[in-house]
């Protein structure tokens, strides 16, 4: 059971940043705590249904979409080969900015 909640708290982790939110922040807007939204984070608190709607409430996302959860067991090289697949279809400005992203992502 305890797989479950890392990959939960993953996913919460990685919306929260895309909405470029802080952990007080969505503490805030949840009504919980602080401490308790860094153990969903790291897998260690199991959050009750209650504060999971509380949670796609603060992050304004659909519930579904808390507990799509592909992206986050996804291997390296199932990623990899995601994005060489969407790249086949992107156009010659789209690859140039992910480009730009990705050097600034992964500095050497």
């Amino acid at each position: 059971m305890g797989e479950i909640l890392k990959i939960f708290g993953k996913r919460l982790r990685s919306l929260r940043r895309a909405k470029d939110m802080t952990q007080e922040q969505v503490a805030e807007r949840a009504g919980l705590s602080l401490q308790s939204v860094g153990e969903i984070e790291r897998g260690r608190g199991n959050p009750t249904l209650v504060n999971v709607e509380r949670l796609s409430e603060a992050l304004s996302v659909e519930l579904t979409e808390l507990f799509d959860l592909g992206d986050v067991k996804m291997t390296r090289e199932q990623a990899v080969q995601e994005i060489l697949a969407r790249l086949e279809g992107a156009t010659e400005e789209q690859v140039r900015a992910l480009l730009t992203m990705v050097r600034v992502l992964i500095q050497k």
